[in-house]
């Protein structure tokens, strides 16, 4: 779900609640439904400009849409002004404050701690709230808040700090709808955590997917378990069409580098982009690995 998509739901919960009460039924909330979705798209709103922003989210659009980092930051800090808890806000804020990878942990970890206790206070943490966070709107940008979190800690080779933020995100969404598992998993591969790694794939119903079964290849291969090594990497290869492609650029055996996939739009499941991902992603497991690259393609030459 976009932004704009979460906006216009945050606009039809404001007006259920102010045209209805306790009492309503479900055809008195589909009559508003109906009202409210008749008068949004016939009214859908005009591009927000500096004259016309009113709202911490308005100012917000407008960083967005920025042409400067000065002009974006300024926006920023006037969203995040007007609603100290529009996360979204604060993640502009924080990274467009500094190059300074450790002190943007630690700005993150303090807005994590603020907007965790806020959290709590409005109940979101709360038994029946606990493991379907991303299906509550009003707690999606917390999630991208930590998620954000994530990134900033494994930039700074802080791996077992990530691992705790990954299973806690998990605990709280357990649909786990940021992905936040693939992060994980590859954390697992570092540690060569082999019962973490191996529940946590059977959780998301073991599919053969880029993101699992790379590191799960790199996990066995780190243990000494070659067999079970050689494996996963046979399920990876029948799962990506380009191993081979990405086993001979990140060995230098072809000219052509990443530099040239440009993933702004998404990528494409199956292809040298999700390798891309992982390199971009999870680059921690990648350091003294060569000796498993040459190995992969080794094996490579044998699968049939």
């Amino acid at each position: 779900m976009s932004r704009e998509t979460e906006s216009m739901f945050k606009a039809l919960h404001k007006y259920l609640d102010e045209n209805s009460d306790e009492n309503r039924t479900e055809d008195d909330v589909r009559r508003l439904v109906n009202d409210f979705m008749e008068h949004y798209n016939g009214h859908i709103p005009a591009p927000v400009t500096e004259d016309t922003a009113e709202t911490s989210d308005d100012y917000l659009e407008l960083a967005y849409n920025a042409e400067t980092i000065k002009e974006a930051k300024k926006y920023a800090k006037k969203a995040l002004k007007l609603d100290p808890h529009n996360y979204d806000a604060e993640i502009a804020v924080i990274d467009l404050s500094t190059w300074d990878d450790t002190r943007t942990v630690r700005d993150y970890a303090k807005a994590v701690q603020k907007a965790t206790k806020h959290m709590d206070e409005e109940g979101y943490f709360e038994d029946d709230c606990i493991g379907a966070f991303w299906g509550i709107l009003e707690t999606r940008p917390y999630m991208r808040l930590r998620g954000r979190y994530v990134q900033a800690l494994l930039q700074c080779g802080m791996i077992g700090q990530a691992r705790d933020e990954c299973e806690e995100l998990l605990r709280l969404c357990e649909g786990d709808n940021m992905g936040m598992r693939y992060n994980l998993m590859h954390i697992y591969s570092y540690f060569e955590d082999e019962d973490a790694a191996i529940s946590l794939h059977k959780r998301f119903d073991s599919y053969d997917e880029t993101e699992m079964l790379l590191p799960l290849s790199i996990l066995y291969y780190k243990r000494g378990n070659y067999a079970k090594a050689k494996q996963y990497l046979s399920r990876l290869n029948n799962a990506n069409k380009d191993l081979g492609k990405f086993l001979k650029i990140v060995l230098g055996y072809e000219d052509e580098d990443f530099e040239g996939f440009e993933l702004e739009g998404g990528y494409r499941p199956g292809t040298i982009e999700e390798f891309m991902m992982e390199l971009r992603n999870n680059h921690f497991i990648f350091i003294n690995m060569d000796a498993y690259m040459e190995w992969a393609l080794d094996q490579m030459s044998k699968f049939k």
